[in-house]
């Protein structure tokens, strides 16, 4: 897999703090979009298959629930609850 060169930025997290005290669900909708996006890219160039994807997600929700049941988190449930959704829903699509 090539990968390509890596962008400098002229100052580093420079406007990240600014982005994440104003806008926490906005952030939360770009990661999940762009995870999103991933996943089908993954798919698309045929570096991960449908069955393999899913198997991510599956992980990723399992991971949230037990980090929900070991620290009493409501977000890490819900999230894993998102997750479990996406992977239903992109199993429905692929079928």
């Amino acid at each position: 897999m090539k990968m390509g060169k890596r962008k400098s930025r002229s100052r580093p997290g420079g406007d990240l703090p600014v982005v994440q005290g104003n806008r926490p669900k906005a952030i939360a909708l770009a990661a999940l979009h762009l995870s999103e996006a991933l996943l089908l890219e993954l798919e698309a160039s045929e570096i991960l298959t449908a069955r393999e994807i899913r198997g991510v997600l599956k992980d990723a929700a399992t991971t949230l629930r037990n980090a929900a049941t070991q620290v009493d988190n409501r977000s890490c449930m819900v999230a894993s609850e998102m997750v479990e959704a996406i992977r239903e829903s992109f199993k429905k699509s692929k079928a």
